[in-house]
């Protein structure tokens, strides 16, 4: 009897221990959240800032929300015509748009577009092809209808430009192949009319001795 009161009082002694043992621990603090990371701001970029007329090009849009639908609106403006003799100078894109792992969604060439709606990818990316039949100054805004995203590029459509003159060096080389055809025409002239003076000197007799076979 006096052992199982001894363990009944050394079991209660080490709860009561273990118990203030637990309530003096500190707790543990709680990580604080991170506030999330500011959005990658939108983009607009093309694939060539200067086209030809005609020529197509295409369209990239990067940061939108992802599966939003994008409003593309194309503000044109005439080119002004250049001086006589000298062709506009053509932009460089510095191939950004050509670059952008953006994915080809549609196939389709929009013609002189003024409003184009394109849904983005689950990544926010987009691209379209376009194409100007005239000479304009073209302005591209693309508006995310859930974001409200804007951001916008520019296209300049020029005349097409007229083919390279011939260079110096093949002009050359025409010139020497067309000398040497001629200088064997005269030579071949030449050597004809000696020949026919040469008949026409040679005696009748000579001749008949010549032709008349021995025998």
């Amino acid at each position: 009897m006096r052992l199982s009161r001894i363990i009944g009082s050394a079991v209660a002694t080490l709860a009561t221990v273990g118990a203030f043992a637990i309530a003096g621990t500190p707790a543990q603090a709680q990580p604080v959240p991170q506030p999330p990371y500011p959005p990658v701001p939108p983009a607009l970029t093309v694939s060539d800032a200067t086209v030809e007329v005609g020529q197509t090009f295409t369209v990239f849009g990067t940061g939108y929300g992802g599966n939003e639908l994008v409003r593309l609106v194309f503000t044109t403006q005439p080119l002004a015509a250049p001086a006589p003799g000298v062709q506009p100078a053509r932009q460089n894109s510095g191939g950004v748009g050509a670059m952008a792992p953006v994915a080809r969604q549609a196939q389709t060439v929009h013609t002189n577009p003024t409003t184009i709606t394109v849904r983005a990818n689950p990544t926010g990316e987009f691209s379209v092809r376009v194409r100007f039949t005239r000479q304009l100054t073209v302005t591209i805004t693309g508006t995310g209808l859930t974001t409200g995203r804007v951001a916008s590029t520019a296209v300049t459509v020029v005349r097409a430009q007229p083919p390279l003159p011939v260079t110096g060096s093949e002009t050359g080389s025409q010139l020497t192949i067309g000398g040497t055809l001629l200088a064997a025409g005269v030579l071949l002239v030449l050597i004809a009319v000696a020949w026919r003076r040469k008949i026409r000197r040679t005696p009748a007799r000579t001749r008949s001795r010549e032709l008349t076979p021995v025998g």
